[in-house]
Protein backbone atom coordinates (compact mmCIF):
# COMPACT_ATOMS: atom_id res chain seq x y z
CA UNK A 1 0.00 0.00 0.00
CA UNK A 2 1.25 3.49 -0.86
CA UNK A 3 1.74 6.02 1.94
CA UNK A 4 -1.56 7.74 2.60
CA UNK A 5 -1.63 11.48 2.03
CA UNK A 6 -4.42 12.98 4.12
CA UNK A 7 -4.04 16.76 3.85
CA UNK A 8 -5.60 18.38 0.79
CA UNK A 9 -3.49 21.54 1.13
CA UNK A 10 -0.26 19.53 1.11
CA UNK A 11 -1.32 17.64 -2.01
CA UNK A 12 -2.35 20.88 -3.74
CA UNK A 13 1.08 22.39 -3.01
CA UNK A 14 2.77 19.36 -4.55
CA UNK A 15 0.46 19.45 -7.57
CA UNK A 16 1.21 23.18 -8.03
CA UNK A 17 4.93 22.44 -7.97
CA UNK A 18 4.35 19.85 -10.67
CA UNK A 19 2.77 22.57 -12.85
CA UNK A 20 5.84 24.81 -12.47
CA UNK A 21 8.28 22.03 -13.34
CA UNK A 22 6.18 20.82 -16.27
CA UNK A 23 6.18 24.36 -17.68
CA UNK A 24 9.99 24.47 -17.53
CA UNK A 25 10.22 21.04 -19.16
CA UNK A 26 7.78 21.96 -21.93
CA UNK A 27 9.54 25.27 -22.56
CA UNK A 28 12.83 23.39 -22.96
CA UNK A 29 11.14 20.87 -25.24
CA UNK A 30 9.92 23.69 -27.50
CA UNK A 31 13.57 24.58 -28.19
CA UNK A 32 14.36 21.08 -29.51
CA UNK A 33 13.64 19.46 -32.83
CA UNK A 34 11.16 16.64 -33.31
CA UNK A 35 14.07 14.26 -33.92
CA UNK A 36 15.64 15.25 -30.60
CA UNK A 37 12.34 14.87 -28.72
CA UNK A 38 11.90 11.38 -30.19
CA UNK A 39 15.50 10.35 -29.48
CA UNK A 40 15.63 7.86 -26.59
CA UNK A 41 19.15 9.16 -25.73
CA UNK A 42 19.96 5.68 -24.39
CA UNK A 43 19.01 2.71 -26.59
CA UNK A 44 16.03 0.80 -25.26
CA UNK A 45 14.66 3.69 -23.17
CA UNK A 46 11.77 6.03 -23.76
CA UNK A 47 12.18 9.36 -25.52
CA UNK A 48 11.23 12.62 -23.83
CA UNK A 49 7.95 12.65 -25.78
CA UNK A 50 7.14 9.07 -24.77
CA UNK A 51 7.79 9.93 -21.10
CA UNK A 52 5.53 13.00 -21.33
CA UNK A 53 2.78 10.99 -23.03
CA UNK A 54 3.03 8.38 -20.31
CA UNK A 55 2.71 11.03 -17.58
CA UNK A 56 -0.42 12.51 -19.18
CA UNK A 57 -1.95 9.05 -19.58
CA UNK A 58 -0.97 7.90 -16.07
CA UNK A 59 -2.53 10.90 -14.36
CA UNK A 60 -5.87 10.16 -16.03
CA UNK A 61 -5.43 6.42 -15.35
CA UNK A 62 -4.92 7.03 -11.63
CA UNK A 63 -7.82 9.45 -11.46
CA UNK A 64 -10.10 6.84 -13.05
CA UNK A 65 -9.49 4.50 -10.10
CA UNK A 66 -10.23 7.28 -7.62
CA UNK A 67 -13.46 8.21 -9.38
CA UNK A 68 -14.84 4.67 -9.49
CA UNK A 69 -13.82 3.69 -5.97
CA UNK A 70 -14.17 1.27 -4.39
CA UNK A 71 -14.51 -0.64 -7.69
CA UNK A 72 -12.06 -0.57 -10.58
CA UNK A 73 -12.91 1.42 -13.70
CA UNK A 74 -14.04 -0.48 -16.76
CA UNK A 75 -11.01 -1.15 -18.93
CA UNK A 76 -12.72 0.36 -21.99
CA UNK A 77 -13.29 3.62 -20.09
CA UNK A 78 -9.56 4.23 -19.61
CA UNK A 79 -8.13 6.97 -21.81
CA UNK A 80 -5.57 6.04 -24.46
CA UNK A 81 -2.08 7.50 -24.34
CA UNK A 82 -1.95 10.83 -26.22
CA UNK A 83 -0.02 11.17 -29.49
CA UNK A 84 3.73 11.83 -29.41
CA UNK A 85 3.30 15.42 -30.53
CA UNK A 86 4.47 18.31 -28.32
CA UNK A 87 1.39 20.57 -28.71
CA UNK A 88 -0.95 17.61 -28.11
CA UNK A 89 1.09 16.53 -25.09
CA UNK A 90 1.08 20.03 -23.63
CA UNK A 91 -2.74 20.01 -23.81
CA UNK A 92 -3.03 16.44 -22.50
CA UNK A 93 -0.76 17.18 -19.53
CA UNK A 94 -2.67 20.38 -18.69
CA UNK A 95 -6.08 18.72 -18.96
CA UNK A 96 -5.12 15.64 -16.93
CA UNK A 97 -3.58 17.78 -14.21
CA UNK A 98 -6.56 20.14 -14.10
CA UNK A 99 -8.84 17.11 -13.65
CA UNK A 100 -6.73 15.77 -10.77
CA UNK A 101 -6.79 19.15 -9.02
CA UNK A 102 -10.50 19.71 -9.64
CA UNK A 103 -11.34 16.26 -8.31
CA UNK A 104 -9.33 16.87 -5.16
CA UNK A 105 -11.01 20.24 -4.58
CA UNK A 106 -14.53 18.99 -5.37
CA UNK A 107 -14.53 16.29 -2.71
CA UNK A 108 -14.30 16.47 1.07
CA UNK A 109 -10.83 15.98 2.52
CA UNK A 110 -12.11 12.80 4.20
CA UNK A 111 -12.21 11.25 0.72
CA UNK A 112 -8.42 10.88 0.92
CA UNK A 113 -8.84 8.10 3.50
CA UNK A 114 -11.43 6.21 1.45
CA UNK A 115 -10.56 2.80 0.04
CA UNK A 116 -10.04 2.22 -3.63
CA UNK A 117 -8.33 -0.40 -5.70
CA UNK A 118 -5.55 0.55 -8.07
CA UNK A 119 -3.60 -0.81 -11.01
CA UNK A 120 -3.60 -4.03 -12.98
CA UNK A 121 -3.40 -6.06 -9.78
CA UNK A 122 -6.25 -4.07 -8.20
CA UNK A 123 -4.21 -3.60 -5.03
CA UNK A 124 -5.94 -2.13 -2.00
CA UNK A 125 -5.15 1.55 -1.67
CA UNK A 126 -6.71 4.78 -0.46
CA UNK A 127 -7.45 7.84 -2.56
CA UNK A 128 -4.67 9.64 -0.68
CA UNK A 129 -2.35 6.75 -1.48
CA UNK A 130 -3.11 6.99 -5.18
CA UNK A 131 -2.46 10.76 -5.04
CA UNK A 132 0.87 9.90 -3.38
CA UNK A 133 1.64 7.53 -6.25
CA UNK A 134 0.64 10.15 -8.82
CA UNK A 135 3.15 12.59 -7.32
CA UNK A 136 6.03 10.14 -6.80
CA UNK A 137 5.47 8.68 -10.28
CA UNK A 138 5.80 12.15 -11.77
CA UNK A 139 8.99 12.82 -9.81
CA UNK A 140 10.56 9.58 -11.04
CA UNK A 141 9.83 10.26 -14.70
CA UNK A 142 10.83 13.90 -14.30
CA UNK A 143 14.34 12.80 -13.32
CA UNK A 144 14.68 10.86 -16.58
CA UNK A 145 13.15 13.66 -18.63
CA UNK A 146 15.40 16.37 -17.16
CA UNK A 147 18.50 14.22 -17.57
CA UNK A 148 17.64 13.48 -21.19
CA UNK A 149 16.85 17.13 -21.91
CA UNK A 150 20.28 18.10 -20.56
CA UNK A 151 21.93 15.50 -22.81
CA UNK A 152 19.92 16.64 -25.83
CA UNK A 153 20.68 20.32 -25.22
CA UNK A 154 24.39 19.59 -24.83
CA UNK A 155 24.35 17.76 -28.18
CA UNK A 156 22.87 20.76 -30.05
Amino acid sequence: MYPQLRQRDDILKMLDEMIETRKKILDTCSELSSDQLNDPVYPGTWSVLKNLAHLAWAERYMLAFMRTRPAAPARESLAPEPPLDLPALRTALDEAHAEAIAYLKANPESMLAEKCVYGRSLSDQTVGGVYFHLIEHEIGHRAFILHKLNKLQAAK
